[in-house]
């Protein structure tokens, strides 16, 4: 088992892609600490965790607030003595946390912005304030944080978006630098376009749009994203840190015959 005994945090831990980390880190021997601001959910995780054999414990956490990402490190380490591992997934560019719609920057509200910023940049910076301390003081740890290829590329419609997935990856290499000596690393991933089953109910043109624009022909599967983080917190990526792992199927590369 490639991260048995460690104790890892999973923020969104209860969603499509925080739930394949969840259940993936599980598999592989950790105990899972599944912090969503979806209660109902994160406990129904816990349990399918806790009926595999695994230790699990959901902790309700909206972590854009910073006493709510003191509170869930707390939590956990009441519970497990320890945290180990620190995975950054909360966030997105719609849902319930992010009440505006998707426009061009000329035309988008301030509210918007400010909502995107919070989560997607605010909020895993919330989570590393509150473990970097006792990971310090133990002399290890492993932190990953989910950005994005529109922190890299950009995405039409999502100027605050791509701003806070690009901060992502300034965050990561700066606090990589900084907690080197301390024996912590710090990565991120950068998926592309995730066959979720919110990206599956679009309509079918626009999946087939995205999916001619990605080289390898289909959207990512969240274990896909999963075995990228998994890869990142075990001793097999032991001499790595401060780097973006670009998990996006080709979409990067740019387009057709260029």
């Amino acid at each position: 088992m490639r991260v048995k005994d460690k104790v890892a945090i999973v923020t969104g831990g209860a969603g499509a892609i925080g739930g394949e980390i969840s259940r993936l880190l599980a598999r592989e021997g950790a105990k899972i600490v599944i912090a969503d601001m979806n209660t109902a959910e994160a406990s129904k995780l816990a349990d399918e965790l806790k009926a595999l054999g695994s230790e699990a414990l959901a902790v309700n956490a909206d972590v854009i607030e910073i006493d709510q990402a003191e509170k869930m490190v707390k939590a956990a380490i009441e519970h497990f003595g320890q945290v180990d591992i620190l995975v950054n997934v909360a966030g997105g560019s719609t849902g319930p946390s992010i009440k505006t719609k998707m426009d061009f920057f000329a035309r988008s509200e301030k509210t918007r912005g400010e909502e995107i910023l919070r989560l997607n940049l605010l909020a895993p910076l919330n989570c590393a304030r509150a473990i970097i301390n006792h990971m310090m003081e133990r002399r290890r740890g492993a932190i990953v944080s989910i950005s994005s290829t529109a922190g890299v590329i950009g995405m039409i419609k999502g100027v605050e978006y791509s701003a806070a997935k690009a901060g992502i990856i300034g965050f990561t290499v700066t606090l990589a630098k900084e907690a080197a000596p301390y024996g912590i690393r710090v990565n991120c991933v950068s998926p592309g376009i995730v066959g979720t089953q919110r990206v599956f109910k679009m309509a079918p043109d626009r999946i087939a749009q995205w999916e001619k624009g990605v080289k390898l022909g289909r959207l990512a599967k969240p274990e896909e994203i999963a075995n990228a983080v998994l890869f990142l917190v075990s001793e097999e990526s032991s001499y790595i840190t401060g780097q973006n792992i670009i998990v996006d199927g080709g979409l990067c590369l740019g387009p057709e015959g260029y």
